[in-house]
């Protein structure tokens, strides 16, 4: 049997899709304001802060402003915007590869201009307070510029006239087009205007594979296509070669839209070795310039948190005191990175102290919390003396949580991958406990996607990551009540 042109499996309306083609004259036109509107509005920033930082420092506000500077930045700007695919037609659809695109290409035009303005000896006729402001507004004012676009992006008279790339699939079986690997393509801005299903010939049979490709190729041409997508799921691996062969004829682009395994596998870095590529499956623990990130981050805001907090912390301790007798500091030991022990500090909640070979967990109306104790465990202050933990070196602000030994022990038997959470040093707050698993764990499965989350914490670690989360903790435990 021959290529099949699979119309029928298809959730997509083709003969609506090509009707809709009429509206991609539009995208052009669109692109170019996106590039003006990233000009003028560089422009209009760096007059702002000009007048902003006249004012602030009480210069006197010249009738002619000089708007060179503003000039050569949006020039610089739009046009290694323009060459980094940042006004293409998929792309604009993409809010977080535009954010980071749009942020480093902004860095690096300002850093252009430092250096043509050295170059030039003109430095002295440039106001460092103006470049700042210019630096903070320009950004805001790109940001805002694309959140705007991005809201009548997402209505459907957009989604409509703005489907820039024109793709045929290829499959080895039928798709089931409801899912949404599938309808996120038009989203996406990709017009699928045809599907064939390959009807796959034995592996020695190159004649035949020659001819089913060749058949697809002659029916694509009639589409207009632009690109080819290559449905493949993992276990359809070692079919890719022999379509990837016979598809080099064609000038488009070729592209494998892979199912999870696939998409997990190739976002992982890759390090070139002796011709080939080798994947980084795990990471290795933090490099020497991103644990001093992390310890940066950790010191001052640990320090500052004391500092700020130390009026709180003194009532704490008098609370507890006068509430019941015993320690006002709670000392248990933990796990750290690489599994070394650790004494982890906590205001005293209850009238125990375990720290043995079996360790109960608190329960809701758990009769061994104190009064005092129990407004602790709600508001998580009782957390608040691991910032000496911080600062000793012993924890982070962020990683994942520290369990009990008795605990550390018996998870461990159970769960596979639990001891790689000790590949990070725990935190007083980590990506788990943002996401709602904070607190008892009475089933195994709790504590399993508690570990997912530890473990996808530590393969994906950035310092912008901790920043993320902090503020997310800080808004969850608003939300969320321990016990």
């Amino acid at each position: 049997m021959s290529t099949t042109t699979d119309t029928s499996t298809t959730a997509l309306d083709f003969d609506q899709l090509h009707s809709t083609r009429r509206g991609t004259s539009l995208q052009r036109p669109f692109q170019i304001f996106v590039l003006t509107g990233d000009f003028l509005l560089i422009l209009v920033s760096y007059m702002l802060a000009g007048i902003l930082y006249r004012h602030f420092a009480g210069t006197p506000i010249e009738q002619e402003f000089s708007i060179g500077v503003g000039l050569i930045v949006g020039m610089v700007f739009v046009i290694i915007a323009l060459f980094q695919g940042v006004y293409d037609g998929p792309r604009l659809l993409d809010g977080s590869w535009q954010a980071r695109k749009v942020t480093i290409i902004w860095m690096l035009s300002l850093t252009i201009l430092a250096i043509t303005a050295f170059l030039l000896k003109s430095t002295a006729s440039v106001s460092r307070g103006t470049i700042i402001l210019f630096a903070i507004t320009g950004l805001a004012s790109l940001g805002a510029h694309r959140a705007v676009w991005r809201i009548g992006l997402a209505s459907s008279f957009a989604r409509d006239h703005f489907v820039d790339r024109r793709v045929v699939l290829l499959s080895l079986r039928a798709l089931d087009f409801t899912s949404t690997r599938f309808k996120d393509l038009r989203k996406n801005g990709f017009d699928v205007v045809r599907h064939f299903v390959l009807n796959v010939p034995p592996e020695d049979d190159d004649a035949a594979w020659d001819r089913e490709i060749l058949n697809v190729i002659a029916q694509s041409r009639a589409t207009n296509a632009q690109e080819f997508l290559l449905v493949l799921d993992w276990n359809e691996i070692p079919m890719l070669q022999k379509v990837r062969q016979r598809l080099r004829q064609v000038p488009q682009p070729i592209r494998l839209l892979s199912d999870f395994l696939i998409a997990d596998l190739v976002s992982r870095p890759f390090v070139p070795v002796s011709g080939t590529a080798v994947i980084e499956i795990q990471r290795a623990p933090l490099s020497v310039l991103e644990r001093a990130q992390k310890r940066c981050l950790d010191v001052a805001l640990a320090l500052l948190a004391l500092v700020a907090l130390a009026p709180l912390l003194i009532t704490t301790a008098i609370l507890i005191k006068l509430d019941s007798p015993g320690p006002i500091i709670f000392r248990q030991a933990r796990r750290g990175f690489n599994g070394k022990p650790f004494e982890i500090w906590k205001f005293r909640t209850m009238t125990v102290s375990e720290d043995g070979s079996v360790v109960l967990q608190a329960t809701k109306q758990d009769a061994r919390v104190t009064r005092a104790g129990r407004l602790l465990r709600k508001t998580s202050i009782d957390e608040l003396p691991q910032l000496w933990n911080v600062l000793r070196n012993e924890m982070s602000l962020v990683g994942p949580r520290p369990h009990a030994l008795a605990h550390d022990n018996y998870y461990d038997q159970i769960i596979s991958n639990y001891v790689y959470r000790h590949h990070m040093k725990p935190g007083l707050t980590g990506w788990a406990q943002v996401n709602g698993l904070r607190g008892e764990t009475p089933i195994v499965e709790l504590m399993e996607r508690r570990v997912e989350h530890d473990l996808w914490y530590v393969a994906n670690w950035s310092i912008w990551l901790d920043l993320r989360i902090i503020v997310r903790t800080a808004i969850v435990f608003l939300h969320q009540k321990a016990y």
